[in-house]
């Protein structure tokens, strides 16, 4: 008959090999507490708005602009007067043709139309896709349950963009109409033109209304205008993986976005060429899904899509403007994953 002792040794070593088997098989269920990825990115829906300043004269104020302005049309002048437009009339004004005046009733004249036309500047969009980077993270895994695991993200990113756009843009030409009140005063025989000194008829000296129309004509801009840019993201947020089957797992996650934008803009049209660099943070947020495909014990082969929110970028250069928006991307992201 053994002793207790031998039995005792017996079933401490019958525990010890009924224990190993299964320690190595909840090892080889469990991917650990940590996660670290490294993925291959390329970013998709970037585009870059390219805007011109007006290629024409300024427009004259218009209503509620203030008293004591100028106002130079191509059918006349409203001035300031030597009075300073005392009472809200000047008598610093002039205007061409008789059609420029308004009658009422029986033919009463009752305000004068003026006539001017400004260029307004053009602008064209233009997208580049994909945009290529790569992206790292680490998951730190919070909860392990029998669903999967849940834990915190950190994830850094880089994504070189550049947008390159060689169509022409075109301008176009406002066409504004103001309206000046006589108030009573029967206005010279056209042409006319008044002086600074006075004393002479007098004229509102502000647009009582202001209509405007569009024509085309603003001239075509030619050249080529490109942005080169440096887009750094950091996110931050929750994380879940849950098992599929045997080796497939769906990953989740989403939570605060920090992009971090350096941007080269440049054109070159027959009119000159130039640029700027600027540099700017951009607060937002990500949301993402993919699929694990686990290789060996430690490490995952993973696929997946980002969508990150962070608004418009934009920089200007004499009168030159580059707008990138970066409003909806969409990332696909194909790597690996090590858990430890």
């Amino acid at each position: 008959m053994q002793s207790p002792i031998s039995l005792v040794r017996l079933s401490a070593l019958g525990a010890v090999f009924a224990v190993v088997p299964l320690s190595v098989h909840a090892q080889d269920q469990d991917d650990g507490w940590n996660h670290f990825g490294l993925n291959f990115r390329a970013g998709f829906n970037i585009s870059a708005k390219f805007s011109e300043a007006s290629t024409g004269a300024a427009l004259p104020p218009g209503p509620g602009a203030g008293a004591g302005l100028n106002h130079q049309y191509s059918d006349g002048f409203v001035n300031v007067d030597s009075s300073h437009n005392l009472g809200g009339q000047t008598w610093n004004w002039g205007y061409q043709h008789p059609s420029q005046i308004v009658t009422e009733g029986e033919g009463t004249p009752s305000d004068v139309l003026f006539h001017a036309t400004g260029g307004v500047g053009g602008s064209d969009n233009k997208t580049d896709d994909p945009n290529l980077g790569f992206d790292l993270n680490y998951v730190r895994d919070l909860v392990h349950a029998t669903w999967g695991q849940f834990g915190v993200k950190i994830a850094f990113g880089y994504t070189h963009i550049q947008v390159t756009d060689n169509d022409p843009i075109s301008g176009g030409a406002e066409t504004v109409t103001d309206e000046y009140p006589l108030n009573g005063v029967v206005p010279p025989t056209a042409p006319y033109t008044g002086s600074f000194s006075g004393p002479g008829p007098v004229l509102g000296s502000q647009p009582i209304s202001r209509t405007t129309s569009m024509a085309a004509g603003g001239g075509i801009i030619t050249g080529s205008h490109d942005v080169d840019a440096a887009l750094y993201d950091l996110r931050l947020g929750p994380s879940v993986n849950i098992p599929l089957f045997k080796r497939f797992s769906v990953q989740a996650g989403g939570g605060l976005a920090l992009g971090l934008v350096d941007s080269d803009f440049t054109y070159n049209e027959s009119g000159g060429a130039g640029g700027n660099t600027h540099t700017d943070f951009m607060p937002g947020a990500y949301a993402e899904v993919g699929f694990a495909y686990k290789v060996c014990h430690s490490a995952k082969i993973y696929t997946g899509a980002q969508y990150e929110y962070l608004g418009d970028f934009t920089q200007s250069a004499n009168g030159r403007t580059a707008r990138l928006d970066l409003g909806g991307t969409i990332f696909y992201e194909l790597g690996f994953e090590w858990n430890f």
